[in-house]
């Protein structure tokens, strides 16, 4: 057997272990130590490596648990040695980290009106519920006899970054802003005379900039932004106003506008964003360079491989790993040896691309834009 490809799971103690062989169809096997003896000799050395807890192999992979206080920079290479692989292989070949650092988040909607929150990371999920004003619309809407717990839907409502304590605030401020009670009321009110449901996204009028910078309520403000019709290029100068908000939810709605707009002339306004004091609105900037795939973004994505916050190294990493020739490669030498585990190996990753003369491919994202066309 030989790996063909490692990739992450949702959990951050479980690797996929991608094999070039596959077992019988509906035959599967759980091994840890205590059951070893009967186990095919690649998994013995695979449960005697330190950390290692069990291995799940099943049709063509094999998941591998870990102790939670072991590095994956220390057990991989084992792994791979276990299969034979050399040290210079078993260091980056075929792995894949494609959300690192993501926070995915949910709200929970009935008939438009928003009822709780959800945060889910790789290690955790988190749930709140939204005020009271949300609560008691819940309640009159659900006294008409419709089946609510059918009707309740979850919607997504963008990945953040960082700790869910420290996100789940501010996102509870952002839908409260998106959500004021006057909102509210005008979905009850809708609903009690029969109209349509007014949907998770009002469509508004674009904001004037000038009149957008003189509102004073930030939440007004959001609520602007939030509302208008998907942006266009024309609508550069009010993100580009909006990138110099105070609040960073403000500013991080602005870059994901701006990453709606496919073309070349809104990078100047997602490179500002690179250099945003908050980490979240960095990483989000990089993230829509990522999907719009521009190779004229190449320079400040090696800029952002310095970047203090990983998450924001990594994305940049990856940018280049989808994005970059060979012009990058002597940045991409230099943070070789970052100290984060997952931002070496997708530099490793970009390294051995392109020094392969594999031809880069962009953002999957981009590649399903470049298909449809």
């Amino acid at each position: 057997m030989k790996i063909l490809k490692i990739e992450p799971t949702p959990s951050p103690n479980t690797m996929k272990v991608i094999l070039d062989e596959e077992l019988a169809a509906g035959k599967s096997t759980n091994y840890n130590l205590e059951s070893a003896d009967g186990a095919p000799d690649v998994i013995k050395a695979i449960l005697a490596i330190e950390g290692v807890k069990g291995v799940y192999h099943v049709a063509d992979f094999i998941a591998l648990e870990r102790n939670g206080r072991y590095d994956w920079q220390e057990i991989l290479p084992k792994v791979r040695a276990a299969f034979g692989e050399g040290e210079e292989e078993s260091a980056v070949s075929g792995l894949e980290l494609d959300h690192f650092g993501e926070v995915e988040t949910f709200i929970q909607v009935y008939k438009g009106v928003p009822l709780q929150l959800k945060l889910v990371s790789a290690e955790e999920e988190k749930r709140l519920a939204l005020p009271d004003y949300c609560q008691e619309a819940f309640r009159k809407l659900a006294a008409d006899g419709d089946n609510y717990i059918l009707e309740r839907k979850w919607q997504e409502f963008g990945i953040r970054y960082g700790e869910l304590d420290e996100i789940a605030p501010e996102l509870l401020e952002e839908v409260m802003a998106a959500y004021p009670k006057e909102r509210i009321d005008r979905i009850v009110e809708a609903a009690g005379k029969g109209g349509p449901l007014i949907q998770h996204k009002e469509h508004g009028t674009k904001p004037d900039v000038n009149e957008w910078i003189s509102e004073s309520d930030w939440r007004k403000r959001y609520q602007m932004l939030e509302q208008m019709p998907d942006p266009e290029l024309s609508d550069m100068p009010l993100l580009d106003a909006a990138l110099n908000d105070e609040k960073a939810a403000i500013r991080r709605l602005a870059v994901v506008y701006a990453g709606m707009i496919q073309d070349t002339r809104i990078l100047p306004v997602l490179y500002k964003a690179l250099k945003d004091p908050v980490v979240t609105v960095r990483r989000t900037a990089g993230d829509c360079l990522s999907d719009l795939g521009f190779a004229e973004a190449v320079p400040e994505m090696i800029h952002a491989l310095k970047d203090k916050s990983k998450i924001v190294r990594w994305r940049a990493a990856m940018f280049l790993y989808e994005t970059a020739d060979d012009a990058a490669l002597p940045a991409l030498k230099e943070a070789a040896d970052d100290p984060e585990f997952e931002v070496k190996m997708q530099v490793l990753m970009a390294i051995e691309r392109i020094e392969g003369g594999e031809e880069a491919k962009g953002s999957v994202w981009k590649q399903m834009t470049e298909a449809r066309k």
